[in-house]
């Protein structure tokens, strides 16, 4: 099963915009944009600990398998 990384739809229900998010994770802004487009090959454990972070979520609720 594919995994989906929910980081849209967390941060807009969190109300932060992409260069927020950006500021509080020491992440370009771009790069938040790549993530939520799926636009990059894969994520590290410790970007999705510094996104889990600033989010104030478990990382259950950025990442979801998807089925086929």
């Amino acid at each position: 099963m594919p995994v989906k990384l929910r980081l849209k739809e967390v941060r807009e229900e969190k109300g932060l915009s992409q260069f927020e998010l950006a500021q509080l994770t020491e992440m370009s802004p771009q790069n938040i944009q790549k993530l939520e487009q799926s636009r990059s090959k894969g994520i590290q454990f410790d970007t999705l600990e510094r996104l889990c972070t600033a989010l104030e979520v478990d990382i259950k609720d950025l990442l979801v398998l998807v089925p086929r």
